[in-house]
């Protein structure tokens, strides 16, 4: 574990290990202990896919709580809590998410198809066939980064140019799959659909997904699913 300054008011912890799922698990049991302690110099608590970021008010702690060096005081409250984390949800049934492959809400899994030189149903039964996790949230509101998907379908290029990319989009980027939660324009690689909403704006617990959750794709047909009035991906 290495634990280095971010700037005068933040620290970085990083766990030196693979991306795995237990690795996610334990910078998420490091975040709980730190926010049931309630340090009230701790402002924010980022975590990442390796590590994660914890912002302090360093002004606080010289005046309020007498702390000479907030960075030494940090690096030392950190490296004293033992990290044998208990993997409470080790067992937690994976998320089902619908998706539609191809056509008009995949359009570019034709040409990855050509790419990997498999046909659809082989590539539906790879993406489908494995389980996922959050590894990662970011790029909007909502985003989850998905760790786990078979070997078989890593990718080292995008799309040719950017397109619009409509909500609810599955994308694939190198090593992971992604789910957008909001319209944008992007060189991700668009391989199917979900009506599964992710993203709440109005509402305080406004993600579906959360860092660490397991998720499975559930292969569909576009007549077994609402879809709604898509916003299919343009040029």
């Amino acid at each position: 574990m290495k634990i280095y300054s971010q700037g005068d008011q933040a620290i970085v912890v990083s766990i030196e290990k693979k991306v795995s799922k237990d690795l996610t698990e334990d910078l998420l049991a490091l975040r709980t202990y730190l926010n049931e302690r309630n340090y009230p110099f701790i402002t924010e608590i980022i975590p990442t896919e390796s590590d994660m970021m914890i912002i302090y008010d360093a002004r606080d702690m010289i005046k309020h709580h007498h702390i000479q060096s907030p960075f030494l005081y940090m690096k030392a409250l950190i490296e004293s809590i033992q990290l044998e984390i208990s993997h409470n949800d080790q067992n937690k049934e994976p998320i089902q998410i619908p998706i539609v492959y191809g056509d008009e809400y995949g359009p570019d899994l034709d040409a990855l198809l050509k790419h990997f030189k498999i046909d659809k149903s082989q590539f539906i039964q790879l993406h489908s066939g494995s389980e996922y996790f959050v590894s990662m949230m970011g790029y909007s509101p909502g985003f989850p980064y998905l760790t786990g998907m078979n070997k078989k379908l890593y990718v080292n290029h995008t799309s040719t140019k950017k397109k619009f990319i409509p909500a609810g989009s599955v994308v694939i980027e190198g090593k992971k799959c992604g789910i957008v939660t909001t319209d944008t324009y992007n060189d991700w690689l668009v391989i199917g659909y979900t009506p599964l909403q992710l993203f709440f704006p109005n509402k305080t617990d406004f993600a579906l997904l959360k860092l660490g959750d397991n998720v499975q794709f559930i292969a569909k047909e576009k007549n077994d699913l609402n879809i709604g009035d898509l916003k299919t991906c343009q040029s």
